[in-house]
């Protein structure tokens, strides 16, 4: 059994409209039997060394135009493009007995469908929700006061974004926004202004991070706070959970690192 939440039906690549594509900057790594499909086709094959799509100078994908679109996809159908590609931005924890999937915040319209969905999270099909999914959307407390039940104890702003600078880094402008967090030092009031005057999308993000890594109460709330902190220093919410995303999630040992660190 495949659950997911309930947004998930609703996505759908923006493509060209897309400020942030995903064909440019990430390395592309073919499935097998895409490859298999790819060697007919010497046009493509000429632009994959082993396993790999060989990205231009500029670290773009060879297949993606000018408009945005994958020149891949307008010539052959989507169904033809490889796994990575196709799937992309989904995720899929495997459990022993289920498998639960997701969308993930490195994509901006998954930022958009996740931080501004309207009413609580939800599993197609139903499902019952960890207690701490329960207690993030629990209204009779501010969403400051919830984040606090999951994590009594918080670090301060600067130590996380000391932490963060410790890892590898993806895009320069991350260690930029990160210095400006440690020289502005947003404290918890600055932190719980920005939380509670905006609870829907903060409720939202925190279940986003409980429901992709569960049993992890204490990265879930240190994660938010770090958003809340890029918000602080004048970031827009769904662009501080992209920037996050992917310096923090899309890179294994970063993940790693920071869940160990947070907890």
């Amino acid at each position: 059994m495949i659950y997911a939440p309930d947004y998930c039906k609703d996505f759908s690549c923006i493509a060209g409209a897309c400020r942030h594509t995903c064909c440019k900057g990430w390395e592309i790594d073919v499935d097998d039997d895409s490859l298999g499909r790819f060697k007919s086709h010497p046009d493509i094959m000429a632009h994959i060394d082993g396993n790999s799509v060989v990205l231009d100078s500029d670290e773009r994908c060879p297949f993606l135009n000018n408009d945005g679109l994958c020149d891949m996809i307008l010539k052959h159908g989507e169904a033809f493009i490889c796994d990575i590609c196709r799937e992309h931005p989904r995720f899929y924890n495997e459990f022993e007995d289920h498998t639960e999937m997701g969308l993930g915040l490195v994509c901006e319209e998954a930022c958009r469908l996740i931080l501004d969905k309207k009413d609580d999270f939800k599993l197609i099909p139903a499902r019952e929700l960890s207690s701490e999914i329960k207690m993030i959307f629990d209204t009779s407390a501010h969403v400051s006061q919830r984040l606090k039940k999951l994590k009594p104890s918080s670090l301060s702003s600067s130590t996380r974004a000391s932490f963060l600078k410790t890892l590898e880094v993806m895009d320069p402008v991350w260690t930029s926004l990160l210095d400006k967090m440690i020289s502005s030092s947003p404290d918890s009031a600055d932190e719980k202004r920005v939380i509670d005057k905006d609870p829907r999308r903060f409720s939202n993000l925190c279940a986003y991070y409980l429901y992709r890594y569960p049993g992890t109460a204490g990265f879930a709330v240190e994660a938010t706070y770090t958003v809340a902190d890029l918000v602080c220093i004048g970031i827009d919410i769904h662009e501080a959970a992209r920037l996050f995303s992917g310096e923090v999630e899309y890179s294994d040992i970063n993940i790693d690192s920071a869940i160990d660190y947070f907890l």
